[in-house]
């Protein structure tokens, strides 16, 4: 399909009578554009990846188990399609690094272990732990991880958790996000 492009757009050039189309140029971008390709795929540093999502409302704490998968129902970004909103899970569409985050909150005597998992191991851990007081407590994570096309990413309940609620609405959003660096 490349080679294609590029020959109609060799036609244009010479059916125009434009100059600016030498054969030389012509060959290079054609080979440059080939050696881009590997097994008749083109590689994929070019593609964007990224998504953002988050809850739409805050979470009961008995409402969840240990390691039960966060599913964050409203999605801002998808980029790559890589989220799956049915079931909270990541899979990466290509090869590369990619950069997660993840922010939680507790409220009110409230506390939740947060897990970051690729392929069922843990990557990342954090604890909002608003336990001993009457206020929020918010937990982030930031993780890189050199993915594989198919890999899955998702967030989860840890070991520990206990009180009322996790917190998202006006005042704070539990989020997930991810993109591909390289």
């Amino acid at each position: 399909m490349l080679r294609r492009f590029v020959l109609v757009v060799l036609c244009l050039c010479v059916a125009s009578g434009e100059e600016s189309c030498d054969r030389g140029e012509m060959v290079n971008t054609i080979c440059s554009l080939c050696s881009q390709r590997r097994g008749g795929q083109l590689l994929e540093s070019g593609h964007q990846v990224a998504f953002f999502v988050y809850m739409s409302q805050n979470i009961q704490i008995n409402a969840i188990s240990k390691y039960m998968t966060f599913v964050y129902d409203r999605v801002e970004t998808n980029v790559g399609n890589g989220y799956d909103v049915r079931s909270g899970n990541f899979t990466a569409p290509e090869n590369g690094i990619y950069v997660f985050h993840t922010s939680t909150t507790s409220f009110d005597k409230s506390h939740c272990n947060v897990e970051v998992v690729k392929n069922g191991q843990i990557k990342d851990i954090t604890w909002a732990d608003s336990m001993h007081h009457d206020d929020r407590a918010v937990a982030s994570s930031m993780t890189i991880l050199s993915l594989t096309k198919g890999d899955i990413v998702l967030v989860r309940v840890g070991a520990k958790q206990g009180g009322n609620y996790l917190e998202s609405n006006q005042n704070t959003r539990m989020s997930f996000s991810g993109f591909k660096l390289a």
